[in-house]
Formats: structure tokens, C-alpha cells, sequence
């Protein structure tokens, strides 16, 4: 073969390329014009999904939702002409009306109404696939002129996205307390990787029933958030309630950071509450009281003997010491104390000696003989202690007197006291839900930034307590460093939350992350000729995180991203609003006046001694068995 038909054989499969290229485009340029009606579905369909930043599932939703329509007109077609077949060709009679067009512009409106049932669901279909081509081409790098383009595509869309889910949550009643089915709406979704899509995301009732953690920094929106999630509970529970499908709810909060923000969020999350149906919010300790001593007997002296602080070392035996006093006082026979000065008074050697010398206790007798020395210093130290506590957990009252509790614990002014009526109001919370004789209620428990008061209760172990009491747990931090002291206990908590886990903007989101798993993207190299693409290049398989971490270091204030299952879901949370229709709240609960303590009586003498005996009394003075 020679040089010039070599040429000649290039250059003719050359241009037949080109004309079976240009007749292909050609031929669809020819069927998009004949198809007037379908393309402009098609093409509102492909600029509103790239506008609005929608995936292709909602156009295909979209064309789901017309389906009905189509059926209805081919159902009103057959009526009419009372044959299926002559139906089913109506649409293909209606084409007619479109092709050659008709210059007039009413024509042309006819002729797109006549044929709508039947193009608005198959153009939305069809912009679906076109647009779900273009979201795969762009991000493998199959599409675009430039190598950046599958970035400036990424970056462009989540603004639109974001800009979507905004307008969605500022708009009225789009995301309310409550939605149907018993689901809490949380705001307009972003983007979903792994999760189903829908315009709001919302959340079940049911996974806050579990164990939920929430990350976020100062001013990223955490307490719209959590306040949004405790109102839309109480809403879906106590509706549950009231057509006898569960327990009344209760709700409680321990605001653990305290200060003015705490009394603003407490008023903020009572007149939610109030909207929602609530009887009586408590506000502890600003409105109301709790008595601690309302605990049973052996559990009241666990709680105290934790409550203060006995050190390791030599300090170990005063510490025995003090529990067995601290288990005589309590347990003494007649029942617990009542109050706390009925508790300081018991410790006391004369009150103990008296209480358990009745020759049916010889061995308790005998302890209390032997700690008589130390009796002043332990009533010194749980003295000093039911002091700075304050009155607020003398009583009266009970968790069961409100429906929602909202308890303010100056964590960041006074972190040892804090940390003492954590473990008393969780201890409360807990003899709550196991208490056989009371109403059986459904319990979230909620800790905002738990990690100020966390030293004396770790994080894990309310987890691990709430989890086999039946009782819902939700903590919140500023910090992946906040859930726990030891990078164990961190992951203890995270990985046990089964309710999912909220992140918001924080510097350290990896851990987290981690936790969604990775998905498999497509990685393409491509070889560049200029500043544009080469036809040469490869595609591998990679793995890339489900959670972007970059994305959630962005992220503005109201945004947050929703790890569960191994998928993530971006969110514009709602802040959270009372509906305009309900009643007005109830007036708040004047502040209850704690009553003069009760005077105990005193225990019952010792035995009187048999006729022409003497007992230590008699012998050495009163008090001599001391």
C-alpha cells in the first residue's frame, strides 16, 4: 500500500466517524425538536434539580407522583371512547397537534396541556437520568473541561444545597415539632450519603429512646438542636400516651455549664413544652425542690458515701470507716432520715448507741463502739457538704411531680458541688425509673456538657445504667476530648450510641467520622494538555470517608451531620418554634418553701435490766456505753 492510499483510507474512516457522528446528533437534535413537550419537561426538570442542588431522587419521586395523573386521563380517555385501544393511541393522536408547530401560541399551549398527563412523568424520569449521568460523569472525571471541574462542581452544588435546606426551615410549618408517624423533623437536608433522601430529615421517636451523643463547638447551634430533638420527643411520646400506646413522658435535662444561658434555654425549653401539651415544667433549683432522702435505705448510703471525696492510700480505712457509719445512720431501725438535718443529727454517738442497743443488733452495737472517735469528723464533712449542696435537694418533691425537669448545675462556678448533685439527680432519676410502686413513665435523660461534671461520673457509666434501666441518654460536648477523660471511655461512648450521633462544627471531627465507615468512589488520572484534559488516563477503585471531615470543619452555624449506620446525612437544623395554635402556657409554679425539718423521734431506751442487777449506767455514768 502506498503513502497516498494510506492517506486516503485515514481520511475516509476519519470523516465516516464524523458523519455517523454528526447524523447521531442530528437524529436527536431532530427528536428533541419533534418532541417539543417532553423536552421542555425534561429540560425544567435537568435546571431545577441543578439549581436547587436536588439529587435525582427527588425528580424520580416527582415522576412517581404524576404517575396517578397519567393513569386518571388514560382512564377519563377510555370513558370517553369506551375502547382501550383507541385510549392508549390518544397520546400518539395528540402529537399531531405539535408537529409541524403551529405558529400561533395558543396552538402551542393547547397542544402542551393535551399531552401533559402523559409527558410530566416520563420528562421528570427522563431528567432524572439525564441528571444523575451528569452528577457520575462530573464526579469520576468522565465529564468537564477542566481537571478542577469535579471540585468547582462539588463546591458549587453544596451552596445550593445549603442555600435550599435554609429556605425549606425559614419557611412556616414546613419543619414542625412533630411530623406524621411519630418522627421528629430536624431541618431541611443538605446531603445524604447512604441515608434515603427527603427534603426534611427526621428522626424517630424511637432513637431517642437509645443512646445519642452530640459534638459541637460553642456557637455552632447545639442547643437549637438538642431542645428541637427534646420538644419533638416529648410531643411524639405524650401523643403515644394519649391514645394508650405507651407511658407518659418524662424529661429530664441537667444543664451542667449553668449561669444566665442555663435560665435562658430553661425558658426557652418550657414554653416549648407548654406548647406541646406539658402540665408543669420544673425549673430546679431557681422553682423547685427534690428531696434525696425519699431514696431507699441502702441506696441513699451508696450515694452519700460517693458523694464525698475519701482519697486512696492510708486514706482507705477512714474511708470504711465512713461507710460503715454512713450504713449504721441510714438503715437505723424506724427507717431513713427524713431530711438533712435528720441526717446530721444521726450522726451522733449518743443517737446511734441508742438506736442500735437494743440487744437485737450486738454486732452493729459493736461497730458503732468503735467508731464513736470519728463520729465528729464525719458529721463535720457531710455538714460542710449538705451545706454547699444547698436546700435544693431537701425537699419536698419527686420526679414524678412534673412532667419535664430542667435542672441548672453551676458545673463551670462550682464543678465539686456540681459534680455532687449529678450523681444525686441521676441517682434520682434512675430509683425514678426502677421504682415499682410509682406510674411507669418514659425517660430521656439529657446532659448538656456532661464533661464539666463527668470527673465523678464518668460518661460510660450513665450510658451503661440508663441502657439497663430503659431509660434514653443523651449527652453533648464541645469536643471529642469532652466525652471522657481516656480515649476508651470516648469510644465506649460514641461507638455505643445506637440513636446516632450528631456533629457538628468542631476542629477534631476524625474520630467521629470514623465512625460512618468509608464508601468506594471512582479516582481518575488523566493526562493534561495544557490546562486541559488529555484523551488518555485511569480509573481506580478508592475508598473515600462516608462523613467528609473537611465538610463538617465548614460547616456554619445550624448545620450539622448525622452519623448512623454507616451512612451520614447533612442537616440545617430548624430552630425550634411553639405552633401559633396552641393554648397559652400555664403560669410557672411559684417557688416552693422548703417546711421546718421534722424532728425524728428519738430511738427506744435500752431494755431496763432485770430487778437487783446494775448495768454500765449505773456503774460508770450515762453515755458510758460510748
Amino acid at each position: 500500500m502506498s503513502v497516498w492510499s494510506w492517506l486516503r483510507l485515514t481520511a475516509s474512516l476519519w470523516l465516516l466517524r464524523r458523519a455517523v457522528k454528526c447524523a447521531g446528533w442530528l437524529l436527536l437534535l431532530a427528536v428533541v425538536i419533534g418532541a417539543w413537550p417532553l423536552t421542555l419537561i425534561v429540560l425544567a426538570g435537568y435546571v431545577a434539580a441543578w439549581w436547587r442542588g436536588w439529587p435525582p431522587a427527588r425528580l424520580r419521586r416527582a415522576a412517581g407522583w404524576a404517575l396517578p395523573g397519567t393513569a386518571v386521563w388514560v382512564l377519563a380517555q377510555a370513558v370517553r371512547d369506551r375502547d382501550w385501544q383507541t385510549a392508549a393511541l390518544t397520546a400518539g393522536r395528540g402529537w399531531e397537534h405539535t408537529w409541524p408547530p403551529h405558529p400561533v401560541a395558543l396552538a402551542a399551549v393547547r397542544a402542551f396541556v393535551l399531552l401533559a398527563p402523559a409527558t410530566v412523568p416520563a420528562g421528570l424520569g427522563l431528567a432524572a437520568l439525564v441528571w444523575a449521568w451528569r452528577n457520575y460523569a462530573i464526579t469520576t472525571g468522565l465529564g468537564g473541561i477542566t481537571a478542577s471541574a469535579p471540585v468547582t462542581f462539588d463546591r458549587r452544588q453544596w451552596r445550593r444545597q445549603v442555600r435550599t435546606a435554609k429556605g425549606l426551615t425559614d419557611a412556616p410549618g414546613a419543619v414542625p415539632l412533630l411530623a406524621r408517624g411519630g418522627k421528629i423533623p430536624v431541618g431541611g437536608t443538605i446531603r445524604a450519603v447512604g441515608h434515603r433522601w427527603h427534603p426534611v430529615f427526621t428522626l424517630p421517636a424511637a432513637a431517642l429512646t437509645r443512646h445519642m451523643v452530640i459534638v459541637g463547638a460553642t456557637g455552632s447551634g447545639k442547643t437549637n438542636l438538642m431542645i428541637r430533638l427534646w420538644a419533638g420527643w416529648f410531643t411524639a411520646v405524650l401523643d403515644a400516651a394519649r391514645a394508650g400506646q405507651g407511658n407518659r413522658p418524662l424529661l429530664v435535662v441537667l444543664d451542667c455549664k449553668g449561669g444566665r444561658d442555663a435560665r435562658r434555654k430553661a425558658d426557652r425549653t418550657r414554653r416549648l413544652l407548654y406548647g406541646a401539651g406539658a402540665r408543669r415544667v420544673a425549673v430546679w433549683p431557681d422553682e423547685a425542690r427534690l428531696s434525696l432522702w425519699d431514696l431507699p435505705a441502702q441506696d441513699l448510703a451508696v450515694l452519700l458515701y460517693q458523694m464525698i471525696e475519701t482519697g486512696t492510700g492510708a486514706a482507705a480505712y477512714y474511708a470504711d470507716v465512713m461507710q460503715a457509719v454512713l450504713t449504721l445512720a441510714v438503715t437505723a431501725p424506724g427507717g431513713p432520715p427524713l431530711n438533712a438535718a435528720a441526717f446530721l443529727d444521726r450522726l451522733d454517738g449518743k443517737w446511734l448507741a441508742r438506736a442500735w442497743n437494743d440487744g437485737r443488733h450486738p454486732r452493729e452495737a459493736a461497730l458503732v463502739h468503735n467508731a464513736a472517735k470519728h463520729l465528729p469528723d464525719i458529721q463535720i464533712r457531710f455538714a460542710t457538704l449538705l451545706e454547699r449542696l444547698g436546700p435544693a435537694l431537701d425537699g419536698p418533691g419527686t420526679l414524678a411531680d412534673a412532667d419535664a425537669w430542667y435542672f441548672i448545675l453551676e458545673g463551670t462556678r462550682e464543678p465539686s458541688v456540681a459534680q455532687a448533685q449529678a450523681m444525686a439527680l441521676t441517682e434520682l432519676a434512675a430509683h425514678a425509673a426502677a421504682d415499682q410502686y410509682s406510674e411507669p413513665r418514659a425517660i430521656l435523660l439529657a446532659a448538656d456538657d456532661y464533661s464539666a461534671v463527668s470527673g465523678r461520673v464518668p460518661l460510660s457509666n450513665l450510658y451503661e445504667r440508663g441502657r439497663s434501666l430503659g431509660i434514653g441518654v443523651q449527652v453533648s460536648a464541645q469536643s471529642w476530648q469532652g466525652l471522657g477523660a481516656t480515649e476508651d471511655e470516648r469510644y465506649r461512648i460514641a461507638a455505643t450510641a445506637d440513636g446516632g450521633i450528631f456533629v457538628m462544627q468542631t476542629p477534631y471531627p476524625e474520630p467521629l467520622t470514623q465512625l460512618a465507615g468509608i464508601r468506594r468512589v471512582l479516582e481518575t488520572a488523566h493526562k493534561l494538555v495544557g490546562h486541559h484534559r488529555g484523551n488518555e488516563g485511569t480509573i481506580r477503585l478508592q475508598r473515600a470517608a462516608t462523613a467528609d471531615p473537611e465538610i463538617i470543619r465548614r460547616l456554619d452555624v445550624g448545620q450539622a451531620c448525622y452519623i448512623h449506620r454507616g451512612a451520614a446525612t447533612f442537616v440545617q437544623v430548624a430552630r425550634p418554634k411553639p405552633s401559633p395554635l396552641t393554648l397559652l402556657p400555664p403560669p410557672p409554679q411559684p417557688m416552693i418553701q422548703l417546711p421546718v425539718p421534722r424532728d425524728e423521734p428519738a430511738p427506744a431506751p435500752w431494755p431496763c435490766s432485770p430487778p437487783g442487777t446494775r448495768d454500765l449506767d449505773d456503774i460508770f455514768g450515762p453515755g458510758a456505753a460510748l
